[in-house]
């Protein structure tokens, strides 16, 4: 009762902290749908949502699928629980590779609780390299979820790698998987040739690490590091700044059907930051879009039929798996339960850290 009290009340004090008075970067630009178009949200999005449409090597990405035409599963790995689903996929039309991770499954509890160890703590020694700024913190929960998955995806990527040397990466994912996607990123750029284009874009993005942590990935990526906030979605609120977290630069917030904005530095108070936690927390639906018009995990369609495997090197659960142009579940089913209780598990968020 205490704690929630106390999380309640530094919830309300963080209603005023982003105040313009207390920034000096508060400049926005409103994008228009060509400008969404050349950043290529929308296909990153579906690329997003793909992630929790992967289980056991198959690839039943519905809807999302149409907008990523000529995709090739490659590897895949996670048990949608304890191990979220990750896949590496590749495109020849846009020779890319691209990591994708899997966010809060509402129908795995254990996906959920790895969302809510909102507890900051050093890097682990595997991300913490030369170079690497001291101070630097990160979300527990999130650490602790992405390294059951770095070496393995680290070595697909390589394998693939070799296969297309002069492909571009691209790492995404949704919620929790937005927050693991941000670890990989890092972990890629320092492992990989230092020639190699990374991009990283997280949808639904909660803060990962402290002030030191969002300074260092400023100035790792620049410009290649993307976070968009769907309206009211309270996820990217959390945790707090007053608990010492901090979100990096590169917001984009989708504030309504109309309006899209991108946003300068970190923290911008004329963006998501201007909605606060506690009003955040009755938009909880909005965590799953509509991004761009991509909803995420609402669009799988049946399991399509894994064929040969396009990396012969690859032996972690190979599959060339061209994608599934079925249509997907879409918004036309009623809300059911597993979504029931993502509504349910979101919305006391605030009081569960």
């Amino acid at each position: 009762m205490l704690r929630s009290l106390v999380l309640s009340l530094l919830a309300i004090s963080e209603q005023g902290f982003s105040s313009p008075l207390r920034r000096r970067d508060t400049a926005t630009t409103a994008l228009t749908g060509a400008d969404i178009q050349s950043r290529d949200l929308v296909s990153i999005a579906a690329f997003a949502a793909a992630a929790y449409c992967v289980r056991a090597g198959q690839w039943n990405c519905g809807d999302a699928c149409d907008k990523i035409p000529d995709t090739q599963l490659v590897f895949t790995i996670g048990d949608s629980a304890a191990t979220p689903d990750v896949y590496v996929a590749y495109s020849q039309s846009r020779n890319q590779i691209i990591v994708g991770h899997e966010g809060t499954n509402p129908s795995q509890i254990l996906s959920v609780a790895n969302d809510l160890q909102f507890l900051p703590t050093p890097l682990l020694t595997i991300l913490n390299v030369a170079g690497t700024p001291a101070g630097v913190s990160v979300h527990s929960g999130f650490q602790t979820a992405w390294v059951q998955t770095s070496t393995l995806v680290l070595n697909a990527v390589k394998q693939l790698q070799a296969q297309v040397p002069d492909a571009r990466v691209l790492v995404t994912g949704h919620s929790l998987g937005a927050a693991i996607s941000l670890l990989d990123a890092i972990f890629l750029k320092q492992q990989l040739p230092t020639n190699t284009s990374i991009e990283v874009v997280g949808f639904g993005r909660p803060r990962v690490g402290n002030k030191i942590f969002a300074n260092w990935v400023d100035s790792m990526f620049g410009d290649k590091n993307t976070f968009v906030v769907s309206r009211h979605d309270p996820v990217p609120h959390v945790p707090l700044i007053l608990q010492g977290f901090q979100h990096t630069s590169g917001e984009v917030w989708i504030k309504d059907d109309t309006t899209t904005l991108s946003c300068d530095s970190q923290e911008n108070p004329n963006c998501s930051d201007s909605i606060g936690p506690f009003n955040a927390a009755t938009g909880v639906l909005d965590h799953l879009g509509p991004y761009f018009g991509v909803y995420m995990g609402l669009s799988c369609a049946n399991p399509a039929m894994v064929t040969a495997p396009f990396s012969t090197t690859l032996s972690l659960r190979p599959s060339n798996i061209p994608i599934n142009r079925g249509r997907g579940l879409g918004l036309s089913i009623p809300l059911g339960a597993p979504a029931g209780a993502l509504v349910g598990m979101l919305a006391g968020a605030l009081l569960m850290i």
